[in-house]
């Protein structure tokens, strides 16, 4: 059962108004920073755990000829503000979490209870290809890449927006288009949340619906629609009894655990593995419009007309190595007396 906005908000409530649970606090949160820089505290007995953001992983076409296709998974959100734990208070256990491999993104979360794994397989989006547009097309996309949705919402803002960027490896350049909806009317700007009064609830990266679109060659005027996960902003829900949470691939929670499925787990992981990795090697680069964007992955003038005039002169060459081919057959042709004389000759 998916948890619903308003539920949401009615549960989270102690968050916004102050109030108290009613049950006695045996554990807290801990926001905390493990990087060498700051101040090291310590945070022994601490169950750690990241809020999300979103890489936006683009994989070839799983049939010839078909689009492009795409997945929302998650990754370890970067920045202050973002690493928390639960730290007991009493003797009883604080939530029980498993989280996916190689990460401290929550998977599951138990309370008062054994966890058990379901994994929620990501969903597959397929570009909305636009025909005219691929026609001429001859490059072939370098694929896969990554997007990192946290570097195209920086700033704070519970609005929706667009922001453009070119995707950079080495030797390729993209210009791509990125339009977010709002956040959710419950959501929780994570710098204001009060830890104090916070254990009776869990919070997660609030949830936004977001369109990607390529602006330039090989994939322009692909379109994907996906949900992504600002860690600018949390949703919560409160923590009580035998609860049990699974967080989605892409972003939010549902409510309730089942069976394991290892083959979807894997996969998942292979994914979230798969997307961290091509995030490093694809540099996600915001910029101030589309102009500077399709600027950016375009050759320069000079270069450009530089590459003109050697084509211009390449074809130059060859027409004028065709007329001189001809001129070469057409004297060939004129001389046939000459080889009819030797023919006779005894």
């Amino acid at each position: 059962m998916k948890i619903s906005s308003m539920l949401a908000l009615v549960l989270g409530a102690p968050l916004l108004s102050g109030c108290s649970s009613p049950a006695p606090t045996q554990w807290r949160y801990v926001l905390y920073d493990d990087s060498h820089v700051a101040p090291q505290a310590d945070y022994s007995g601490l169950t750690k755990f990241t809020l999300a953001r979103s890489l936006l992983l683009v994989q070839p076409p799983s049939k010839p000829g078909g689009a492009a296709e795409m997945l929302s998974v998650p990754a370890e959100a970067l920045g202050a503000g973002t690493h928390y734990g639960f730290q007991p208070l009493a003797p009883a256990a604080p939530p029980q979490l498993t989280t996916y491999e190689g990460t401290r993104l929550v998977h599951s979360l138990v309370m008062n209870a054994n966890p058990a794994q379901r994994p929620q397989a990501p969903v597959t989006v397929t570009a909305a290809q636009n025909t005219a547009a691929e026609k001429g097309q001859k490059r072939q996309p370098a694929l896969p890449l990554a997007v990192d949705t946290q570097r195209l919402m920086e700033q704070p803002d519970s609005s929706a927006g667009t922001r453009y960027a070119v995707l950079r490896n080495a030797g390729n350049s993209v210009a791509i288009r990125f339009d977010y909806g709002a956040v959710p009317s419950d959501a929780i700007a994570t710098a204001k949340l009060d830890l104090a009064r916070a254990s009776g609830v869990y919070f997660h990266s609030a949830c936004r619906t977001a369109t990607l679109t390529f602006l330039s060659e090989p994939l322009k005027q692909q379109q994907f629609t996906v949900t992504v996960a600002d860690p600018n902003f949390v949703q919560t829900v409160a923590l009580d009894g035998q609860l049990q949470l699974t967080s989605h691939a892409g972003c939010g929670v549902d409510q309730g655990l089942k069976g394991e499925d290892g083959a979807t787990l894997a996969a998942l992981n292979q994914n979230i593995a798969q997307a961290r990795t091509l995030a490093h090697a694809w540099a996600t680069q915001p910029t101030a419009d589309q102009a500077q964007a399709m600027a950016q992955v375009q050759p320069a003038p000079r270069a450009a007309s530089a590459e003109r005039k050697a084509v211009a002169a390449a074809k130059a060459a060859a027409q004028q190595r065709r007329q001189q081919e001809e001129a070469v057959r057409s004297s060939q042709v004129q001389q046939p007396a000459a080889v009819q004389l030797e023919t006779f000759r005894f």
